[in-house]
């Protein structure tokens, strides 16, 4: 396929995986994706990391961190208090 064309749906993969397109969009990427081998190859590649990363553990969030986003969250009057759940060992307001 000609390239101006391939990179107007390779812009689109994102979305169409997460099914955020309207259907007739949708339609037209699954179409191309049918047709062209290099794009159909490329959007296999974005499923395949899309499921390794999923796969992985999220990193513990540092208890200072986690702080400073409460904190700003709560803004000067207070307000938010960090959920017991998140932290045990992390003091709150």
């Amino acid at each position: 396929m000609n390239a101006p064309l391939c990179d107007h749906f390779r812009s689109r993969f994102d979305e169409y995986h997460d099914g955020l397109l309207a259907a007739a969009v949708a339609e037209s990427v699954k179409s191309h994706l049918t047709a062209c081998d290099r794009c159909r190859e490329e959007y296999g590649l974005l499923v395949s990391c899309i499921g390794v990363i999923r796969g992985l553990d999220a990193p513990p969030v540092p208890p200072r961190a986690l702080r400073r986003i409460v904190d700003t969250l709560s803004g000067p009057d207070g307000g938010a208090t960090l959920p017991d759940r998140l932290d045990p060992g992390l003091e709150t307001p």
